[in-house]
Formats: structure tokens, sequence, C-alpha cells
């Protein structure tokens, strides 16, 4: 009987551990990645993208008042895919779904939505790059602390968003 119960326990963790693809869980924290942000059609701004506990922020995003928020990851069949939204009391949502290939290079589709009580604004954005090495890394509590000094409406830059 007890052999039974380690044949079955070896068929389930070999079913699982063997599956090609999967959970990723926080597998992108402590990365960078350098790129450009902006239309779809011609990203046109130098933007940084961190992953840091479970939760991913842009670099221009946060300094126009979009809060890092927390990411979801799988492995598939492309890459990484991941999923999350930065949001913004004033500036509205950004909902990231991208793809890290095992080169480096991810692309990552962005819907921006703004919504006001009498018109709701949709654009397509997104973000083109690959990992690099931060000159310093940038923690999640770092850029949260960073984020209570700025102000989105003295930047020109946040007049796009």
């Amino acid at each position: 009987m007890v052999s039974m119960y380690k044949s079955l326990a070896m068929v389930f963790f070999l079913a699982f551990a063997a599956a090609p693809y999967g959970n990723a869980g926080g597998s992108l924290d402590g990365r960078t990645f350098s790129g450009m942000i902006g239309p779809a059609e011609n990203p046109d701004l130098p933007d940084n993208l961190y992953f840091d506990d479970g939760h991913f922020w842009s670099k221009i995003c946060t300094r126009c008042g979009f809060v890092p928020g927390v990411y979801q990851a799988e492995e598939t069949a492309e890459g990484v895919r991941f999923t999350g939204a930065l949001e913004s009391e004033s500036r509205g949502r950004f909902d990231y779904v991208g793809v890290l290939k095992d080169d480096g290079s991810v692309v990552v589709s962005i819907v921006w939505e703004r919504r006001r009580w009498y018109w709701i604004s949709t654009r397509e954005i997104v973000f083109v790059g690959a990992l690099s090495e931060p000159v310093q890394p940038v923690s999640l509590s770092e850029t949260r602390q960073d984020m209570q000094t700025i102000d989105p409406d003295g930047n020109p830059l946040c007049a796009r968003f």
C-alpha cells in the first residue's frame, strides 16, 4: 500500500515538474528593461520598465503619478508573458500585456483608459525594449518614496498622459 502511494506521488511530481509551461510567479523581479514607449505606431520616448517584489512600473509613468502595480507572469511558448496595471487618480489606467523573449527582448502592449463622467478615452501605447543591467538597482520601496516628492502637473512630459 505504501509503495502505491509513493508511486502515485512520483507520478504527480513528474507530471508537474515536466510541464513545459506554467506559472512564473514573480520571476521578473529584479529585472530592468530599457527601451522606448509611446504611441503604437511610433514609440518615441526613452523609458525603463522595472520589476521588484511582485510589482512593476515605468520610470516615465511613475513621474506622471502612475503607481507601481502588481504583475502576474507565466511561461508560454513565446516566452514569459506578464500582465498588470498601473493606475493614477487623475490620469487613468495603463493595462500592460507583455512578452519577454529568450533573447532578452520585450514587447509590451499597453491600453490607456481615462474615464471622466462624460467620456472615456482609450489609446494604444507600446513599450519595446531589452533586458538591461541598471547602473544602480531600483527597488519598489525607493520608487514609492520618490513618488512622494513628485508633482506630475509640473512635468511637461506628463501632459501627454
